[in-house]
């Protein structure tokens, strides 16, 4: 969703949001592009206390926000305190703090014994025009609403959208924006091999030595393998 509020004329633009908390998840890395392409990582996904709720599971910390728009220049960073609130809470103060827009971030996921059963989000931005009795009613109505839990496994996002927003005159402008969304995963042999060339010459030789090495992508699971040869290459490129 973040990612969706960039320039959408703008190809390969992506939202990337590490938290780093002291919960017992772990660190999470979320990814999602302008094109609607999602993925991520959790450090640690079955917390021994499957009670907790998301904010005791992230905990208190740090989130980093980056934005990027690759080839071009150097991606942008924002950082802030998390104060265990919830993902949905954090956001809201990031886009409040480091955007200067005044937000708000509905999240549900529905789960199930054999898992995720839905999960979805909005979010809700005002214009620098908006009048404080029109925010007022939007923020009334946000309380009033059913969580969105139970709206997302029972209608389509559009529908959950125009129920959370009743009787404030919603209508969906334009359906052009609208991108499936998809898990997708960057990962390729060159990105693999790029943290490889961040070791030393006596590591690689060892590498070398035991007939090459293997680099699993963390988001996807996907395991590429280097023989010893290319990791000669590497060797080559240091010396040079």
């Amino acid at each position: 969703m973040l990612a969706r509020l960039l320039d959408k004329d703008v190809k390969n633009q992506y939202v990337t949001l590490r938290f780093e908390g002291d919960g017992p998840l772990g660190f999470l890395i979320a990814e999602g592009t302008v094109a609607g392409a999602a993925r991520g990582y959790v450090s640690n996904p079955a917390p021994y206390d499957g009670t907790l709720d998301v904010g005791r599971a992230i905990g208190r910390g740090m989130l980093t926000v980056v934005r990027g728009t690759p080839p071009q220049g150097k991606p942008y960073t924002s950082q802030l305190t998390l104060n265990g609130g919830g993902v949905a809470q954090e956001l809201t103060h990031y886009l409040m703090r480091s955007e200067q827009i005044a937000s708000a971030v509905l999240l549900g996921v529905l789960n199930r014994r054999d898992g995720v059963a839905s999960a979805g989000g909005i979010i809700i931005q005002s214009f620098p025009h908006a009048s404080e009795t029109a925010i007022n009613a939007i923020e009334a109505r946000i309380k009033e609403a059913p969580p969105l839990s139970t709206l997302i496994e029972k209608m389509p996002i559009e529908d959950v959208v125009a129920q959370v927003l009743h009787g404030l005159d919603y209508k969906q402008i334009d359906s052009s924006f609208d991108v499936p969304l998809e898990y997708r995963c960057t990962c390729n042999r060159e990105r693999a091999l790029a943290p490889l060339a961040l070791f030393g010459q006596d590591e690689l030789r060892e590498m070398i030595a035991e007939g090459g090495s293997e680099v699993t992508c963390q988001f996807c699971g996907r395991k590429y393998a280097f023989s010893a040869d290319e990791l000669l290459t590497l060797t080559a490129k240091q010396d040079g």
